[in-house]
């Protein structure tokens, strides 16, 4: 519809998945670089997490991209609330094993054997769990037993574990150490920023051959940045929705008036829903009660670092006091003791500010 009224060669902002119109976000190209350490590493865990619309799907499309022309034996398992009896008889499937039937012993062995055999070839074998985040425990650490497999020191299996932010609270709040231990990389995608935002718009629009029709305003940029919080799916779905606005009205100039009509089209189409889908306003049972509980157990990690940030810059003063006293210098406040107690608020405030 609107792309020939623009002169657009495809659809700038479908939210299906392309890795073609991938953007080169800062977060996106952090989290691309620990997927590729990780890979290379060739062993444990590499975990990406983010919030909903990030372009966490969006990525591992662009890595498989790029791994096409290694030898690699790559299975992806889609999960959906899988627990630990669901969860080996998905990973099976994803490697094209059979597993009707099959006792848990029984495809253990059956994964394994078939990992050797894909190492005997020289060929890398990886595993990559979107939507992590709907795991049970009981999955998860059916995971870490896989990705215990090895033969003489070399691991038989990698595993991507791609998700939302519930993902690592639920690693934190059943103390998994032993899975945590394994994960050699993590990143978590932020929302872009509003530079960022404008950015991402301009790059899809010229990927498909826009030419300033329509002309977009610069506060226009603003509001959607503002309404979408620069998440990009977010920005697909407001900016798809306003192109059509301008196409149906005949509109070659786009600004802050016809944003605020598609929002409110947008706003009166979504009524009644919370403004995040992520998570209601108000938990609606025990069990989703107490997953929103676990969120307060990362601000209590960051409190307990910042403990052991001021006991170590403690300990480091009392050191050089003492050693002061031995050596019969008086007890002044030195450069150092004045560094490390500069350190110390200076990381307080910084943390407290994030």
């Amino acid at each position: 519809m609107y792309q020939a009224f623009y002169k657009l060669h495809g659809k700038p902002f479908q939210l299906t998945p392309d890795p073609g119109m991938l953007f080169p976000s800062k977060g996106h190209k952090r989290a691309m670089a620990y997927l590729l350490y990780g890979f290379e590493k060739g062993e444990g865990f590499v975990m990406i997490t983010g919030a909903v619309g990030t372009g966490k799907t969006l990525l591992l499309q662009k890595l498989l991209e790029e791994l096409t022309h290694r030898n690699i034996a790559i299975a992806s398992v889609a999960s959906a609330n899988l627990d630990g009896e669901d969860i080996l008889p998905a990973v099976a499937s994803a490697f094209e094993l059979p597993y009707e039937g099959r006792s848990k012993e029984a495809l253990l062995q059956d994964v394994k054997q078939y990992l050797i055999s894909l190492q005997a070839r020289q060929t890398h074998a990886l595993l990559v769990v979107d939507e992590a985040q709907t795991l049970t425990p009981t999955a998860l650490e059916m995971l870490r037993i896989l990705s215990n497999f090895e033969l003489k020191g070399h691991a038989l299996l990698q595993i991507f574990l791609v998700g939302q932010a519930e993902l690592r609270r639920t690693i934190i709040s059943n103390h998994m150490e032993q899975l945590r231990q394994r994960i050699i990389a993590s990143h978590r995608l932020e929302p872009m920023g509003e530079e960022e935002s404008r950015a991402y718009i301009l790059h899809r629009l010229r990927a498909v051959g826009w030419n300033d029709d329509p002309h977009l305003t610069p506060d226009m940029f603003v509001g959607i940045f503002q309404a979408s919080h620069g998440i990009p799916r977010k920005i697909n779905l407001i900016m798809d929705r306003l192109l059509l606005h301008g196409y149906l009205e005949e509109l070659h100039d786009l600004g802050r008036a016809a944003l605020a009509v598609v929002l409110d089209e947008m706003a009166d189409e979504m009524a009644g829903l919370p403004p995040s889908l992520e998570e209601p306003a108000v938990p609606q049972s025990p069990d989703l009660a107490r997953a929103m509980s676990t969120s307060k157990s990362e601000p209590e990690l960051d409190l307990l670092e910042l403990k052991d940030d001021d006991l170590m810059f403690q300990l480091m003063r009392e050191r050089i006091q003492f050693r002061k006293m031995l050596r019969g210098v008086p007890m002044r406040p030195s450069a150092v003791d004045k560094a490390t107690s500069t350190d110390v608020r200076g990381s307080r405030s910084e943390r407290q500010g994030k």
